[in-house]
């Protein structure tokens, strides 16, 4: 596919995928017009990098299907000045995403491989100056940079964490696709935490992704 193949696809993913699902928000759409997804996956895969599906990266990795990502994004509502933590990122689209909307993103991912390959992308884009790459488990999420307006778990998740969620800003939420075990779908949850500590959870849709490393049911953990 040519340089303006690949537009074409992100333009009509934006138009026929998103929109259609309700991402109406302006800001939301041009963040993902102006992220080339192809440079985020595998060159045998650029040709289908537009799916509205998970693309697979190998090692049980993904890049997070364009709409339940964007689902998580809109809600959040993110602004100049938020702060944000980006979990389990891989090749680091969903970073390249938030960094359209803010310019203060964690993005911490466990594999370091993945993870140099995401900070090339986002050198090429012009987008390092606003994210932070940290080499990390996931489970941990990287209490230096807290708080955090949103945290954005990048994938299936068998149950919330608490430490995590102590580590949202006040009235700060963390979106998440939760997939308990046995579960044949996920639903896409915004995990809010008000100013008194009190956690509410909103459903924003259903979809069915992979699990993040250290999330799954054998390794997912609460307080």
């Amino acid at each position: 596919m040519t340089h303006q193949d690949f537009e074409k696809a992100r333009e009509n993913m934006v138009l026929s995928q998103l929109q259609p699902s309700g991402i109406v928000s302006e800001r939301v759409m041009a963040a993902y017009q102006a992220v080339p997804r192809e440079m985020f996956v595998p060159n045998a895969l650029r040709g289908v990098s537009y799916l509205d599906d998970d693309i697979q990266l190998g090692g049980g990795r993904v890049v997070m299907e364009p709409l339940l990502h964007a689902l998580m994004v809109q809600d959040a509502d993110l602004r100049d000045g938020d702060n944000c933590l980006d979990i389990g990122g891989a090749t680091g689209y969903s970073a390249a995403i938030l960094a359209q909307l803010t310019g203060h993103v964690v993005a911490l991912e466990q594999e370091e491989k993945l993870l140099q390959d995401a900070s090339n992308h986002w050198k090429t884009l012009a987008l390092s100056d606003k994210i932070n790459a940290i080499v990390g488990e996931h489970v941990g999420g990287y209490m230096a940079g807290e708080p955090y307006k949103a945290i954005f778990i990048n994938g299936a998740v068998a149950s919330i964490s608490n430490v995590l969620l102590s580590q949202l800003a006040e009235d700060g939420v963390l979106y998440a696709v939760l997939m308990p075990e046995d579960a044949l779908i996920g639903k896409v949850v915004a995990v809010r935490r008000d100013e008194h500590g009190h956690i509410s959870q909103t459903i924003l849709g259903e979809g069915v992704t992979s699990y993040v490393p250290g999330f799954g049911p054998k390794n997912s953990f609460t307080f």
